[in-house]
């Protein structure tokens, strides 16, 4: 297991049950000045590590692409696209439900054997509507089938993609999503430029090069080891400290559910149907999102902490307003509106990416389940909007309510997200004042007891000014949306299983020499007890446990509970 390279801020909460500081801070930002993005564009070259894991991610989605969604020689293919989204949604509903009652992640082996299937899946998938295109029985119901099953095969090896990517920091997932969405956009126009079904062969090509990509990816550093930067103040920084907050889960999403909907509407404006590319606008479309995704890229390695929490709504907000200015300035030139309509789905695609991987590296549950959820909320929103748009044209026909109701389905959903941001960002700084306070107080503690953590004064730790403090920074319980969401915190595990999680954590201490009481420490960690917890099954303080817990990080260079329960699942019997 590589050591630890990240660099980490605080050392952080002594006082109370902080896994936030447990683990270094999560990776967060260190406070210094952010650099210009000419200057961060310098750490380009650690980055590419990413490179197999970049093309093999656009390489799936071209498959997708070019299957269900006509390469994007229009807005997309009708029902063969959120019909055929429809369709495999329900099964990856199916294999959500799965998830939720697994409660140990997948072994390697079986992603590995997952990943071959879905990507073999996929190419026959490409390779049946080729023939089924050259015998001239397209369009029927078992065009639909391919479709769905191209669409969730492809699903399938994004999800393996993103799985390899959890545990990254803020910089690194987003380098590698918007690079490999902007790849994928360069061989998708390329699938375009040839004639159907020769279009089907050359997407069917892209998709078994990710078989090359997962050689070379094996021979690269593992994403989760390269020396970056985990922001404070976005969906990774979040994830360990305020991520169980009801409020902003339901309103996320809520949001990316309302802004998949939008798009959902504006993709078939006005009445569901496909809106064709011009040669010109197809073109223009590809630039666009290939443009966005390179300054998202420059903005990250340049410190940007925002552009991927506030930055991004008020982009989708923008975007899909253009989109809705265009369709109703030039009615005539649909394709227009078509333009920003489509590279808002483009990027919507890239941002829930990058909100799946954080929920992945903060989440207890198999990685499968995030990214089930996140292409549930955002694409089975698109697609009902879709067939109902379709479904309900004649109702609202040259009307201006189907404007306006869009312009506020915009407003709400981008709005609202941005004041629980604000908000959240104020949480955030509390809990720094907070573990900042804590980090002080445990230096002078320590000075003043000869550096013996157990001997931490109580009249300090119970001082008015510091409970006052962190009162209200008391994780919520685990709420019905969290849980839903996959946030919640694991349930400690039953005592028929502890036996078993002893025996692990004594062979990982033999392979990373920890000492007895650390692997005493760890096998009640990995059962799921908290900090506290542990402090009192084995009578020692929760500052103690704490060190522990720091000192197991350090020494194995796990960054969370879950690897270290993938660890164990893995490498040990």
């Amino acid at each position: 297991m590589a050591q630890n390279e990240w660099e980490f801020k605080a050392d952080g909460c002594s006082q109370r049950d902080c896994e936030t500081c447990a683990q270094g801070g999560a990776t967060t930002e260190k406070e210094t000045a952010a650099p210009s993005m000419s200057e961060g564009l310098k750490d380009a070259p650690r980055y590419r590590a990413l490179l197999p894991s970049i093309i093999g991610l656009a390489c799936a989605r071209v498959g997708i692409l070019s299957g269900a969604y006509g390469s994007y020689e229009s807005s997309d293919d009708g029902v063969f696209t959120d019909g055929a989204m429809l369709i495999a949604l329900a099964v990856l509903l199916l294999c959500l439900v799965y998830f939720w009652f697994r409660t140990s992640p997948l072994s390697q082996k079986t992603v590995e054997r997952l990943g071959k299937l879905c990507v073999g899946a996929e190419a026959a998938s490409l390779l049946c509507l080729a023939v089924l295109y050259q015998a001239g029985a397209a369009g029927g119901t078992a065009e639909l089938l391919l479709c769905a099953a191209c669409t969730l095969f492809g699903s399938g090896c994004m999800f393996c993609w993103l799985r390899s990517l959890r545990g990254s920091a803020s910089i690194t997932a987003a380098v590698t999503v918007f690079s490999a969405l902007a790849a994928s956009e360069v061989l998708t126009y390329i699938c375009a430029l040839v004639p159907k079904p020769a279009e089907y062969l050359v997407a069917l090509v892209f998709v078994m090069a990710q078989v090359g990509c997962v050689v070379f990816a094996h021979r690269q550093p593992l994403a989760r080891t390269i020396a970056s930067t985990t922001f404070s103040e976005d969906y990774f920084g979040f994830s360990v400290s305020v991520m169980e907050s009801r409020s902003f889960l339901v309103v996320n999403a809520v949001g990316v559910g309302l802004m998949g909907f939008v798009v959902g509407l504006l993709r078939g404006y006005p009445d569901g149907l496909p809106i064709p590319f011009t040669m010109p606008t197809r073109f223009l479309y590809a630039a666009m999102v290939i443009v966005v995704c390179a300054i998202v890229v420059a903005a990250v390695l340049g410190r940007r902490q925002q552009v991927l929490t506030v930055g991004a709504f008020l982009f989708m907000e923008g975007c899909a307003l253009c989109a809705l200015f265009a369709f109703t300035l030039f009615p005539e030139n649909l394709e227009y509106g078509a333009v920003f309509a489509t590279a808002l789905n483009a990027f919507m695609v890239g941002f829930v990416w990058y909100v799946t991987l954080a929920f992945m590296t903060a989440g207890w549950r198999d990685p499968f389940y995030y990214a089930c959820a996140g292409w549930i909320i955002w694409l089975g929103s698109r697609a009902v909007a879709r067939m109902v748009l379709m479904g309900s044209y004649q109702l609202h026909a040259d009307s201006p309510f189907a404007a306006v109701a869009m312009a506020a389905l915009i407003l709400i959903s981008t709005q609202v997200v941005l004041g629980q941001f604000a908000r959240i960002r104020q949480s955030v700084a509390e809990r720094r004042i907070a573990c900042e306070y804590c980090q002080k107080f445990s230096v002078l503690s320590l000075e003043a007891n000869g550096g013996k953590s157990e001997a931490v004064p109580s009249a300090m730790a119970s001082s008015e000014s510091f409970s006052s403090l962190i009162d209200g920074l008391e994780p919520e319980r685990d709420s019905l949306i969290a849980r839903i969401m996959g946030l919640d915190r694991p349930e400690p595990r039953q005592e028929s299983q502890s036996g078993s999680l002893q025996d692990r954590a004594r062979q990982i201490g033999e392979r990373f020499l920890l000492s007895p009481r650390e692997v005493e420490v760890l096998a009640l960690y990995a059962q799921g007890y908290t900090q506290k917890k542990v402090a009192d099954v084995l009578s020692i303080s929760p500052d103690t446990a704490h060190a522990h817990i720091k000192r197991i990080y350090s020494k194995t260079g796990f960054h969370s509970r879950q690897e270290i329960l993938d660890y164990m699942e893995q490498y040990t019997e």
